[in-house]
């Protein structure tokens, strides 16, 4: 009798234990998380600690870029020109240095990558204002604010406070966070930096096109391998730049044309990068370390954008010959690096068994940044789609996976439908998602639906449970609208060498000056209209 009562008492322990997770599961799906955004970079800043004027801001500077460029083209060019005659280019690089420094001198950091002028965004994490903003009819989410110039592990210190003060706000023990772009290296920083504190303070973690594992178009120009190719300028100004808005007046269009077709008759076609590439293997040791330390390069947040690959190559170019002078500077993106980038994978993973679930979206089937050896891969225009899905398996641009790749699968439930991508090797395979044909700036309320779906399924969502958003989404800019990806698209022949290079290299550059002055200004908008 005695067995028999043991029996039934512990089939009833049993019971109540099984109920009772199956009630906390229930209740875990259904509780809705508080959301914190740390957006790129962009946040307003000014020149000291005192109240946000627009007097006292520095970015988007107040300064007229445009004009500043104006007056400084002329003498550039013309020291441009002494250069190609007399094949020295000092003048040139002094000229150039003398026109770009001056739009950043307020911006820039000191030596140990700090703002000792006291300059910032003005924002307390103790005392900023705890204002829940709606992003969409599906998100809201409270804002995080913080200096983009500084280190992530400086910001990460931030970040904690921040998140403790959203959780006493707000009653809930968790939050669930969304990084974009360099919002995603702030928060790789805080899983690195405060693992414990994450393991009990964060339910879910988007990472949205994030460059925590780097940006291969900035490691190449800190680095100064930069390499352009008829092939990579030719596609990024056809997709970016149409013709008609560079070129407007018909009698330019004449003679464009005529210069064109006489390049092409006398097999000189493909000779302006080449022009272009010689003119910056001669200058880009002398010019491009005292120009990125005059402005992105002092910025300890954009050596946490430098690609993995490449970090210490471009950390040992621009600091060549003055690392005692810059040894604060050094320690502290030298941090970064090994103590996060290294090893985020690992971190994310050990996290992952803690409880937090991961989304990450990553974007691809856009040119890149003709400026690095491999800006022939699938990017968003900006970030390759290898760092920003944390491993995923590409085929260049314009291309498809081999046969042979393809064969050699265990399985293809993670490639994708045009054959471009195979999510297999990605860290989060099955809750990682790729949206194609949308630029690297544009942020639709038709993604907030995607990363509100996620995080409030508390990690119950995968690529293959939920029908509207399978891994591979196409989309579609006029209806403002993602659907599955249909079908392969066909491969496209390099050209090489072709007719219309001679216009692309003009429209490239011109894109760029108009890139950089939209970056100045904060038009992050518009950085690629």
């Amino acid at each position: 009798m005695k067995k028999l009562l043991k029996k039934v008492i512990s089939l009833a322990v049993c019971l109540l234990m099984v109920f009772s997770a199956v009630s906390v599961a229930a209740a875990a799906a259904e509780e809705k998380y508080p959301v914190i955004y740390i957006e790129g970079y962009g946040d307003g800043l000014f020149k000291s600690d005192s109240k946000r004027s627009e007097e006292t801001r520095i970015y988007p500077t107040n300064a007229d870029v445009g004009a500043i460029i104006k007056e400084a083209l002329e003498p550039c060019l013309k020291e441009l020109a002494n250069g190609l005659i007399t094949d020295n280019y000092d003048k040139y690089c002094d000229e150039l240095y003398n026109a770009v420094a001056p739009i950043y001198k307020d911006l820039v950091l000191d030596k140990n990558g700090e703002a000792s002028d006291g300059s910032g965004d003005g924002y307390d994490p103790k005392t900023q204002k705890l204002s829940l903003k709606k992003y969409s009819d599906t998100l809201s989410a409270y804002r995080f604010h913080y200096d983009w110039r500084l280190s992530p592990m400086d910001v990460a210190d931030e970040l904690k406070i921040y998140i403790d003060r959203v959780k006493t706000h707000t009653g809930k023990s968790k939050v669930s966070l969304v990084g974009r772009c360099l919002g995603g290296n702030m928060i790789s920083a805080y899983l690195a930096k405060y693992e414990d504190h994450a393991a009990e303070s964060v339910n879910s973690v988007v990472m949205y096109i994030s460059s925590s594992n780097g940006i291969k178009a900035i490691g190449g120009l800190f680095s100064g391998n930069i390499v352009l190719n008829d092939d990579n300028v030719d596609r990024f100004a056809n997709y970016y730049i149409p013709e008609k808005e560079l070129i407007s007046d018909d009698e330019l269009v004449v003679f464009v044309t005529s210069l064109i077709t006489f390049i092409n008759e006398a097999k000189l076609l493909g000779l302006g990068t080449d022009a272009l590439q010689k003119i910056v293997d001669t200058v880009k040791n002398d010019l491009v370390p005292r120009l990125a330390l005059s402005c992105y390069a002092s910025f300890p947040s954009y050596w946490a954008m430098v690609d993995t690959a490449t970090y210490e190559e471009a950390r040992d170019f621009i600091f060549k010959g003055i690392e005692d002078e810059y040894a604060g500077m050094i320690k502290k993106i030298d941090s970064y690096y090994y103590e996060v980038q290294t090893d985020i994978g690992e971190t994310m993973k050990r996290l992952e068994k803690s409880g937090i679930s991961f989304g990450i979206i990553s974007k691809y089937n856009l040119p890149a940044l003709p400026v690095y050896a491999e800006a022939d891969e699938q990017s968003d225009g900006f970030t390759g789609v290898e760092e920003t899905s944390f491993g995923a398996t590409s085929a260049k641009l314009d291309k498809v996976l081999s046969k042979k790749y393809i064969d050699s699968l265990e399985t293809t439930a993670y490639l994708s439908p045009d054959n471009k991508i195979d999510a297999s090797t990605c860290l989060f395979p099955k809750t990682t998602w790729f949206i194609k044909d949308i630029t690297h700036a544009n942020f639709p309320a038709c993604i907030d639906v995607l990363i509100s779906s996620f995080i409030y399924s508390n990690g119950a969502m995968t690529t293959e449970s939920n029908e509207t958003f399978p891994q591979y989404l196409q989309f579609n800019a006029e209806s403002s609208t993602l659907t599955p990806v249909e079908g392969p698209d066909p491969e496209v022949p390099s050209k090489g060498s072709g007719e219309s290079i001679a216009i692309a290299v003009v429209r490239f550059f011109t894109s760029l000056l108009n890139f950089i002055r939209r970056l100045i200004n904060g038009d992050f908008k518009n950085l690629f209209a």
